[in-house]
Parts: structure tokens; sequence; C-alpha cells
């Protein structure tokens, strides 16, 4: 074919037929869905995995934020929050306890009971939870067991808070002497404490320590006016 024949064929020649499509048989067919279903599967439970890897970020978040709205007093605000925390892993003995101080604060006593008893069964070693239930326990007038929360919560970890707390107990009994050495075990670990300076004369003056009790009044009021 001369050239310019050529040349105008190429230009006005119709394009190839496209390729016959090929069907799949059974078994590729089946692979494909086999795998595309794999993969599905795969992706599901790497959400899965990904989701409850990070429900200790997620309790621990909703627990801090119990904590600041515990703080200026928003106690319902924060037991909506320690429940979440709760509600994402239930073994939360630290949002038991936050939970159960909301609502001993916001004067559900029995609910806040339920609580410490929650983290204290959680983690038998929790002095706060300790310390937090036989203040309850007193307030209903089972001093005994008020006295075995606050002692057992001192042998775990001697706090100013259960010194303080048993030393108010012993007041209850009448029973100054112990009252004043528990008082002064917690002033020695919070010395900038003024209420412990008060209950401490206020057994002084039980036991008939006029002055000392004059002198822990006076201690009191200066660290109120330094704070």
């Amino acid at each position: 074919m001369p050239p310019l024949l050529l040349r105008v064929w190429e230009a006005v020649k119709p394009p190839p037929a496209p390729p016959a499509r090929r069907r799949l048989n059974r078994a590729q067919r089946r692979l494909i869905r086999g795998t595309a279903i794999t993969v599905a599967i795969g992706a599901g439970t790497w959400g899965v995995y990904a989701f409850i890897a990070s429900a200790p970020e997620r309790a621990s978040s909703h627990y801090q934020e119990g904590m600041r709205l515990l703080g200026p007093g928003d106690f319902h605000g924060a037991a909506a929050q320690f429940a979440k925390a709760i509600d994402i892993s239930p073994e939360y003995a630290d949002a038991y306890l936050g939970r159960g101080k909301a609502r001993q604060a916001a004067g559900e006593i029995e609910a806040a009971l339920a609580d410490f008893e929650k983290a204290i069964a959680i983690n038998p070693t929790m002095e706060l939870a300790y310390t937090a239930r036989g203040a309850i326990m007193r307030s209903r007038g089972d001093i005994e067991k008020a006295l075995a929360d606050f002692t057992r919560s001192i042998h775990l970890h001697p706090t100013p808070d259960a010194y303080y707390q048993r030393g108010l107990t012993y007041q209850m009994l009448n029973r100054a002497k112990l009252a004043v050495d528990d008082y002064d075990q917690a002033i020695d670990r919070d010395p900038g404490a003024p209420y412990i300076y008060r209950a401490r004369a206020k057994a002084k003056r039980d036991l008939g320590d006029i002055a000392s009790a004059k002198k822990d009044q006076e201690t009191a009021e200066r660290v109120e006016k330094t704070k």
C-alpha cells in the first residue's frame, strides 16, 4: 500500500475490539469471596482490639475529670464521671472510692458506703477506703467498726486523716489520752492542719492540761492566719 494511503488508513481505521471478558470459575469466585470476608473480619477484629486496648486510658480520663469536678464541689458531675470510668473498667477501685466520696458529700450515704465496700473488695489494701468507711460507721454510732477501720487504715498506710479520725472516735469514747496520742501522730505528719490542733486542745482540756490546750488553740489560730 502506498505510504500516503497507509497513513490515511491508520487515521481512519476502527479501534480493535476489546478482549472478551473471561468469566471466573466457581473456585476463583469462592477464593475472592473468602478473601474479602477474611479482610473484613480482620479489620473488625482489629477495631475491637483497639477499642479494648484503649479502655484503661478512657477510664483514667473519666476518673481524672471526676477528680477535677470533685474539688470545686460538683459532686453529682464528679459521680457521673466516676460512673463512666467504672462502666469502662468495672474493677477500677479508685473510681469506686472517688464516687463514694462524691456521693458522701452529696448526702447519699448508703450509696457511698456501697462504693467504699466495693473498693475494699477489689483492693483490700486501699487505706483511704477504710478511713472513708470508718467515718460512716462512726456517724451511725457503730464505734467499734469505725475504730477497726481507722486502725486498719493506719496499719496499711499511716495518713494524718486516719490518725485524726481515730482520735475523734477515741474522744467520743472519753478516751482522751488515746485521742491525744493520735492527734500527735496526725500533727507530726501534717503540722499545717489547724483543725487537728483544735481537736487536740479539746482532748487536753478533758485531761486537765489547760496550759497545753491553750497553746494548741493559739497554734491553730496562727496556722489559719498563714493560709
